[in-house]
């Protein structure tokens, strides 16, 4: 009898632990089951590298990110980006009532332009995440995490191929000035031909997003849009809206003094392109200025500590000298702060 049950024990804990390891094997498939079902795409061998990333880049990277770290909302837009093509929105801060307002501008991300609540700020290569936005709700962060980080967790996951495809059709749109509600409004168009503009002018993609500079003993930034940049230096800060001008319209001299039109043109500017040593330059003057060349803008591609990285470089004057360079990160503009490159000509070098 006692054989008997030691026998019926023996083999009933021989099924407890058989059925246990069981469960064991089934909570591991169905954790490697939920593991590959939240990834975004099938996995490759593509890697991303965060450096020097222009803004379509940097978007998709985020949204990627978002997708696989947390699901949800953010998974379904960067699926449906797939599809409908990857928009950001760009936005005041202060449209929302976040915990964290970054440089000023809210990054809306959407799938073909319709809002999600998914949005994001920037403070140097951090980024603050949210989601479920809504304008006159407060906001919690879910996270801040620098885009190096986001890189590698991306690669890790395999999903650079991803990034990049999304990347290739991305947009980003400003919608900082005017009726921030409004998708496209007419008067933001500059096809109304009011006071002498007759469309925008079309910032290249390589220059759009924040630039930072720490030359001249002054920390500054410039954050490019597709047709409008905002400056900022301490106490000092402007967007300009960037529109091409009549050529019968900036005959008349009277539209250059009167003081309604220049009232009226405060934060516009006459933009417009040229060549010069080998550069694409951007020319931007103000909208009822008479004398003086205004200031230039080109990216170029300069070696930093034995990297080659982009640049902005600011250039004024009729020879177009340069007077400053931003970078891509605060921190390597403070460490090459009044650094000069052999291949430009500064302001103060006839000095």
């Amino acid at each position: 009898m006692n054989k008997k049950i030691g026998f019926l024990m023996v083999t009933g804990m021989g099924l407890l632990l058989a059925g246990c390891g069981n469960q064991a094997n089934n909570k591991a498939a169905n954790s490697s089951s939920a593991s590959s079902s939240s990834l975004l795409v099938a996995k490759s061998n593509v890697k991303v590298n965060s450096d020097n990333m222009s803004p379509q880049e940097a978007v998709s990277l985020i949204s990627t990110y978002c997708g696989l770290r947390y699901g949800g909302n953010w998974a379904a837009m960067a699926k449906e980006a797939q599809k409908e093509g990857l928009q950001v929105n760009l936005y005041p801060s202060s449209k929302y009532q976040l915990s964290d307002g970054g440089q000023g501008v809210a990054y809306d991300v959407t799938a073909g332009g319709k809002s999600q609540g998914l949005v994001y700020t920037i403070n140097n290569d951090d980024v603050n995440i949210y989601q479920n936005v809504k304008e006159n709700q407060k906001s919690t962060k879910l996270a801040t995490i620098s885009k190096s980080e986001m890189a590698n967790y991306v690669n890790q996951e395999g999903q650079g191929k991803l990034v990049n495809d999304l990347a290739a059709k991305a947009q980003v749109v400003d919608k900082r000035s005017g009726d921030s509600n409004s998708s496209a409004s007419t008067s933001n168009s500059g096809n109304d031909h009011k006071y002498g503009r007759s469309g925008t002018i079309d910032v290249p993609s390589e220059m759009q997003g924040t630039w930072y500079s720490a030359d001249n003993d002054s920390d500054s930034t410039m954050t490019f849009g597709p047709h409008s940049y905002t400056y900022s230096d301490g106490d000092d800060s402007g967007t300009t809206q960037l529109y091409k001008q009549d050529s019968q319209w900036a005959q008349n001299e009277d539209n250059y003094t009167n003081q309604d039109i220049q009232k009226a043109t405060t934060n516009w500017g006459k933009a417009s392109f040229f060549n010069l040593d080998g550069e694409h330059w951007l020319n931007v003057r103000g909208w009822t200025q008479g004398a003086g060349d205004g200031e230039s803008y080109a990216v170029k591609t300069e070696t930093v500590d034995g990297k080659q990285v982009k640049v902005l470089v600011v250039g004024g004057g009729a020879r177009n000298l340069v007077d400053a360079v931003y970078y891509q990160s605060k921190d390597m503009a403070q460490q090459n702060a009044d650094k000069k490159f052999d291949d430009l000509h500064y302001l103060d070098d006839d000095e």
